[in-house]
């Protein structure tokens, strides 16, 4: 393998480890874990999307998507609702709870990686913002 490609797969670990369940200070996300977060965080981006959706999105199957779906709606997070345009569809909303909890996580890592980058140009965050934009969509156009 390309030694280049191999530090950006070991950078790419490090980023995930730091943003991940252990988070900046121990914790990603409260009492969610990272792949619950990333669901709760689809749903907030997509309000009333399908479970079909949420699964997609993240990669995961239909059933592997209601697992997940469900561990949110015990927790409060999120009720499930029939689509207005197709009462077959089922679709997820976040609660009060939901939106205080993504907004909260959200704004706290937003911090600790603004406190990380403090010392940086805007350029230099404008650089890092560019190069992961085309990362992702290399990384999604093989999905």
């Amino acid at each position: 393998m390309n030694s280049k490609i191999s530090e950006i797969y070991d950078l790419l670990q490090e980023l995930a480890w730091h943003f991940g369940n252990r988070g900046f200070d121990g914790q990603c996300c409260e009492d969610l874990s990272f792949v619950e977060f990333m669901a709760l965080k689809k749903a907030c981006d997509n309000n009333e999307a399908s479970i079909q959706e949420i699964g997609a999105a993240l990669n995961f199957s239909k059933s592997g998507a209601t697992r997940i779906i469900d561990r949110l709606e015990s927790k409060g997070y999120l009720v499930r609702q029939r689509s207005p345009v197709d009462g077959r569809i089922c679709c997820v909303s976040l609660t009060n709870e939901g939106i205080n909890t993504i907004t909260r996580i959200m704004d706290r890592n937003a911090t600790d990686l603004s406190q990380a980058l403090i010392e940086l140009e805007p350029g230099k965050i404008d650089q890092i913002q560019e190069t992961l934009q085309i990362l992702v969509r290399a990384i999604q156009r093989q999905d």
